[in-house]
C-alpha cells in the first residue's frame, strides 16, 4: 500500500457517460469521501412524467483524497481519466464546493417587487440575499428573473443559476470611482 502524503483536497474524476452513480457509488465502497451533486428533473415519456435526479456536471464526480490516492482512487471501469490543470490533478478550493453545494440546494425563496436599477448584460453582480448571498457571477441574460453566471475556475465552466430581481446588485470595482473622477 503507498504512503498517503499531503493533504486532503477536492479533486474531480471524469467518468463514461451516464455512469456518474456507478462512480460514486465504487468510490464510498473504496472509503472515500465523494460528492455527486444532483438536481431533480422532470422527464416525460410517451405514458408518464417522472422527477428523477441527474447529476448537475454531466461525467463529473468530485473526490476529497491526497493527491499520491487519485490514481487507485481512479482506477476503475466507470472512471474515463482524472481532471488536470496544467498537468497536475486540478483541485477544487473548499469555497467552490460550497458553492456547488449551495447550487445544488436550490433557491427558494418568496416572490418579492424587483429593486430598480439598470443592469446590462456581461455586467459583473453580486448577489445580495438568498441562499447564493456573497456569490459574485457575470449577468448573462434577461428571463424575468436575472440570469448569473458564477465561474468556477478550478473546473473552467460556467454554472447559470436564476436569481431573483431583488437580489442582484452591480459590483463597483473599487478603483474605478477614482480612475474616472481624475
Amino acid at each position: 500500500m503507498e504512503k498517503s502524503t499531503g493533504k486532503l483536497q477536492w479533486r474531480v474524476l471524469y467518468t463514461k457517460p451516464r455512469s456518474e452513480k456507478k462512480a460514486y457509488d465504487m468510490l464510498i465502497g473504496k472509503g472515500y469521501t465523494a460528492y455527486l451533486p444532483c438536481t431533480t428533473v422532470i422527464r416525460q415519456w410517451s405514458d408518464r412524467k417522472k422527477k428523477i435526479l441527474e447529476p448537475l456536471f454531466k461525467s463529473y464526480v468530485f473526490i476529497r483524497c491526497k493527491e499520491n490516492q487519485i490514481g487507485s482512487a481512479a482506477n476503475d471501469d466507470t472512471i474515463v481519466t482524472v481532471v488536470r490543470f496544467e498537468g497536475r490533478p486540478a483541485i477544487i478550493r473548499e469555497k467552490e464546493m460550497e458553492v456547488i453545494r449551495k447550487i445544488e440546494a436550490g433557491i427558494e425563496d418568496d416572490d418579492v417587487e424587483v429593486v430598480n436599477q439598470v443592469l446590462i448584460s456581461g455586467e459583473k453582480v453580486k448577489i445580495m440575499g438568498g441562499k447564493l448571498k456573497g456569490l459574485s457571477g457575470v449577468l448573462t441574460e434577461f428571463r424575468g428573473a436575472h440570469r448569473v453566471a458564477i465561474r468556477i475556475e478550478s473546473l473552467g465552466c460556467n454554472i447559470i443559476v436564476e436569481v431573483l430581481s431583488k437580489y442582484i446588485n452591480k459590483e463597483i470595482e473599487p478603483n474605478r470611482q477614482r480612475k474616472e473622477g481624475g
